[in-house]
């Protein structure tokens, strides 16, 4: 039983010996260590972006919309104070900006100042600009993350856009049903045309009878304004001389009036003077009798003188006094005859003066008035000449008005034969217009404006369903972190444990073969078996099959080993570096993160070539659920993989234990520094 015993020896070796026991029990937790920590650490990430610090500037100044206000930046501000997708910081753009150089923003997203009016005028006007958002993602500290924002602001985007589309919709909306009632109301009225145009029509002929006998009275009308028209010339031409008597009359009358009081004051002069010539006439006239007396007497009393003295009566002296005083005496009666004849004029001229001066004092103050009558008719006359030219002037164009009246009456007779033939053209377009009209107002769709609203605004769903079942980004990676790991596993242990040196002289090669790979293999299942513990349990992967998974991460961990085991037995050190140049090109080209159909020639052609291949692809299958059928691929490779890597590796054993059979020097147990050689 010399097989058994070389597998006891290797196991006793390995296991045996406390440090060497501490290395592998280390071992066993590798893949986890790399699976593990990779999917704790990426198990969720888009489940945090709540926690993504992202700066929101608003610049927007709103605008006016339909005559009412509206604020499109403020109104998307408060839907993003509501959304808690991420950590949404509202920020000037100073701090938005600093923020973005010192990485306290992973994002800045800025609201334009003119974001409103460029939202109502994309509606009002033809080859106005797209309202857009701008943001600034932060490549530079994550390119993930940037990647998020955009994706981000995609959505964002279409969230606004529906906000507006609503705005619009409920616009247009409300223009429909308001052009529906218009049709209703334009059918009313183009019946109502109808019903009039009909009545129209029936009064037609009366009225190009009333027309017609308008034209024959109008030679009767130009005629009379015709008369009319020459009395008014004459009133005008009348009125114009009576203007100008007045003047002469005012002016006559104000020297009169003025002429009177002139002869109203030399009147009373005159009377005065009257009175006292009465007087001194009544006091001449006494002394003019006494006088006559006097000189009478001295006549008589010289005539006896003379006769008493005839001697002086013959003297020359005496008989002149004599002839003097007769001749004085005969003069003094005639003097005393004349003044009481003037006396008595001078009581007349008293007497007539005061009459006049009397006369006077009644007509003065009536010459005045007439005077002032006179100026004031003076005054008003202008006016009633300019008015009476006014009328001659109106009835000449009233003349002319009715010459042409004359002439147009023929015309509208004329015109409302056509009239009446027109009404009849209205009417039967108006009823045909109000059928049709109404046939419009039945085909207007019944409109539910919130239904109307929600179909156009987002007029297309998206009903996603995936083939598979991945909750999150942890559970879509776990196909290739967990082949990563398993990977890694039997890498690192290749290190730790002797993969070629036996511990002691084997039986056989086929002994060292089986040995050796019943060590690794049982250290690579321990890994295979942890690693799915804890993501089971630890982290809570969910899997369809879990009997399926155990299952498969043991066959993919077998599988590995065994390629990585013939490497480092045949190779050593080269074959280690083998094996991660093969973990490079199989990170690269399994699909594991993006589908390698993205890739570069080089990796698509290796793809199907290399085993991590079809690990990824068959935990995916378990992972996210699929018929296991479909695995079928996967399984044959990986038991191909396996069965080829084994077969190689027997061969070299094979080969290598005839060598130790003949030659007992090529025999080197394994001890301390195994863990750095094969």
């Amino acid at each position: 039983m010399k097989l058994f015993q070389t597998i006891r020896d290797e196991f006793r070796f390995n296991y045996g010996k406390k440090k060497q026991l501490i290395s592998i029990l280390g071992i066993f937790f590798i893949p986890i260590i790399y699976a593990g920590v990779y999917l704790w650490a990426f198990w969720d990430p888009y489940g945090h972006l709540d926690r993504l610090p992202v700066a929101v500037v608003n610049n927007d100044k709103g605008a006016t919309y339909d005559g009412e206000k509206i604020d499109a930046g403020q109104k998307l501000v408060n839907q993003l104070r509501n959304n808690h997708d991420f950590d949404w910081n509202f920020v000037s753009a100073d701090k938005a900006n600093r923020g973005l150089e010192d990485n306290q923003y992973y994002m800045v997203i800025t609201i334009p100042k003119n974001f409103s009016s460029e939202v109502a005028n994309a509606a009002t006007t033809v080859g106005a600009p797209q309202p857009k958002l701008k943001s600034v993602t932060n490549d530079r500290e994550n390119y993930i993350s940037g990647i998020i924002g955009r994706n981000a602001m995609v959505k964002l985007q279409s969230q606004t856009a529906q906000q507006i589309a609503k705005t619009y919709t409920a616009n247009l909306v409300t223009g429909v049903e308001q052009l529906e009632t218009g049709f209703h109301k334009a059918s009313n009225g183009a019946q109502k045309l109808a019903n009039g145009a009909v009545t129209l029509q029936q009064s037609g002929p009366q009225l190009v009878s009333g027309a017609a006998r308008l034209a024959s009275s109008q030679g009767t009308l130009v005629n009379g304004i015709a008369k009319a028209s020459t009395g008014a010339e004459e009133v005008a031409s009348g009125t114009k001389s009576v203007y100008q008597g007045n003047q002469q009359l005012s002016q006559g009358l104000g020297q009169l009036a003025g002429a009177a009081t002139q002869l109203n004051g030399a009147a009373t002069t005159v009377n005065q003077g009257a009175q006292q010539l009465k007087s001194g006439l009544a006091t001449e006239v006494s002394g003019a009798k006494q006088t006559a007396t006097g000189a009478s007497q001295l006549a008589q009393a010289l005539s006896q003188y003379a006769s008493a003295h005839p001697d002086v009566a013959s003297d020359p002296s005496f008989q002149a006094l004599l002839q003097a005083s007769q001749q004085v005496a005969t003069g003094s009666s005639q003097v005393s005859s004349a003044s009481a004849s003037l006396a008595q004029g001078a009581n007349k001229l008293a007497t007539g003066t005061t009459a006049l001066q009397q006369g006077l004092n009644r007509v003065t103050p009536k010459l005045q008035q007439a005077s002032q009558g006179a100026a004031q008719l003076v005054k008003q006359e202008p006016a009633l000449v300019d008015g009476s030219q006014a009328v001659a002037s109106g009835l000449a164009q009233l003349k002319t008005g009715a010459n042409q009246l004359q002439s147009g009456t023929g015309t509208l007779e004329s015109a409302l034969r056509n009239y009446t033939n027109g009404t009849t053209e209205v009417a039967g377009g108006a009823t045909q217009l109000a059928s049709q009209l109404n046939r419009a107002a039945d085909k207007m769709p019944a409109l539910h404006a919130q239904q109307v609203i929600a179909a156009t605004s987002n007029p297309v769903g998206v009903s996603q369903s995936q083939a598979g079942d991945v909750d999150n980004y942890g559970t879509g990676f776990a196909p290739y972190f967990l082949s990563l790991g398993l990977f890694v596993g039997p890498l690192l242990m290749s290190v730790i444990v002797a993969f070629r040196n036996p511990a002691k002289k084997p039986s056989s090669g086929f002994a060292w073969f089986l040995s050796k790979t019943l060590l690794v293999g049982s250290i690579a299942v321990v890994q295979a078996l942890i690693a799915d513990a804890i993501l089971l349990l630890g982290l809570g992967l969910h899997v369809h099959n879990v009997t399926d998974f155990v299952l498969f991460s043991l066959l993919t961990s077998m599988t590995f080993v065994s390629l990585i085991q013939f490497f480092v037995t045949v190779m050593d050190n080269p074959g280690r570096f083998i094996a991660i140049i093969l973990l490079v090109l199989q990170l690269t080209s399994s699909s594991g993160t993006y589908p390698v159909i993205l890739s570069p020639a080089f990796f698509r052609a290796i793809h199907p070539y290399l085993p991590m291949t079809y690990t990824v692809d068959g935990f995916r299958y378990i992972v996210g659920g699929g018929k296991v059928s479909f695995m079928h691929s996967d399984l044959w490779h990986l038991f191909l993989y396996w069965g080829v890597f084994l077969g190689l590796t027997l061969v070299y054993y094979l080969v290598r234990g005839r060598r130790l059979t003949t030659d007992d020097s090529q025999h080197q147990a394994p001890h301390e520094g195994a863990m750095v050689q094969a």
